[in-house]
């Protein structure tokens, strides 16, 4: 029996083990590719993709790369190429700084191309994306070779007043929090765009026209996809203002978001399945139940097969 009780034990935390490295992702399992265009706003504005990660089910860590994009009145304008090489070195930087250890993510661009490429690494997961942009750019996401849905990846948009983030001290301090008026519209892939106007409107309003608009697929929350990151002090960072489009299992490969209010910006968020990650404990549910099965299958065969055996022999 206690040959019996060895062999079981050892299955129970063989399948345990099992379940803490099946978890591992390889490397590209997770990504997000955005496509970048040049700022419509006259001033210079700011530019953020936040990104977090864990490896296994460890804390997260959440690192932010802010940049400034040049405006249509700079002598030198940024290009939509220039967006994407500036916003993936400063994603990467951060990176390198913040979780020198554990640099679980990574920003890809190829040099004159408008677009950037965020990744895991391998061993890591990505938990959340979140870009928030006050340039008034035309930004388009995607997952390489995959649906939102089939990537299992979830997304909101939350239309913020531009005047509530203060880049610099005193930067909004006259500037009211309303549109300018303008519009705002979305594309999922090549479905006819969704365009509504601004002017007047709230940016509650505006989400839940768009959310209309857009149909089925899409849900205005009070609730968040997932908590705005907040820190007292910081740039480019806002509390959530009770209201966002959410998107669930949206089958398409790609979204476009274009806001073209100076009053307005934008937060679009991505949500990747190891955000809504169980506990460790709860992630082993299954081998855990497979081992405890055979513990009790393994008692009554030794009570009705091996235990009555050895009765006989004695």
């Amino acid at each position: 029996m206690k040959r019996n009780n060895y062999l079981i034990l050892t299955t129970l935390y063989a399948a345990l083990g099992f379940s803490a490295v099946a978890t591992a992702l390889p490397a590209e399992k997770n990504q997000l590719r955005i496509q970048t265009s040049e700022s419509k706003r006259n001033i210079d504005t700011g530019f953020s993709t936040l990104v977090s990660w864990r490896k296994g089910a460890e804390n997260l860590h959440r690192v932010n790369g802010l940049i400034f994009i040049d405006g249509l009145e700079s002598k030198n304008p940024t290009s939509a190429a220039g967006v994407a090489q500036k916003a993936a070195n400063a994603l990467n930087a951060d990176i390198n700084y913040d979780a020198p250890m554990e640099r679980g993510a990574i920003a890809e661009f190829t040099k004159g191309k408008p677009e950037f490429t965020i990744s895991n690494k391998d061993g890591f997961d990505l938990a959340h994306i979140t870009t928030r942009d006050y340039s008034n750019q035309k930004l388009q996401y995607l997952i390489p070779e995959q649906s939102f849905s089939s990537a299992a990846v979830n997304l909101a948009i939350d239309l913020v007043y531009a005047a509530e983030v203060e880049f610099i001290e005193g930067f909004s301090a006259e500037i009211n929090k309303k549109t300018a008026g303008g519009f705002v519209s979305v594309a999922i892939d090549n479905e006819p765009v969704i365009e509504i106007q601004t002017d007047g409107k709230t940016t509650e309003q505006l989400e839940k026209e768009l959310a209309q608009l857009i149909g089925a697929k899409a849900t205005f929350s009070a609730t968040p996809l997932y908590p705005n990151y907040v820190e007292n002090g910081s740039r480019n960072y806002k509390p959530f203002d009770k209201g966002e489009i959410q998107l669930f299992n949206l089958n398409a490969k790609s979204i476009t978001i274009n806001v073209a209010d100076s009053g307005l910006g934008v937060l679009t968020k991505f949500s990747f399945p190891d955000a809504n990650k169980p506990t460790d404990v709860a992630s082993k549910a299954p081998y855990i139940v497979t081992a405890l099965l055979t513990l009790l299958f393994g008692g009554f065969w030794y009570m009705w097969k091996i235990k009555p055996r050895k009765e006989n022999l004695q």
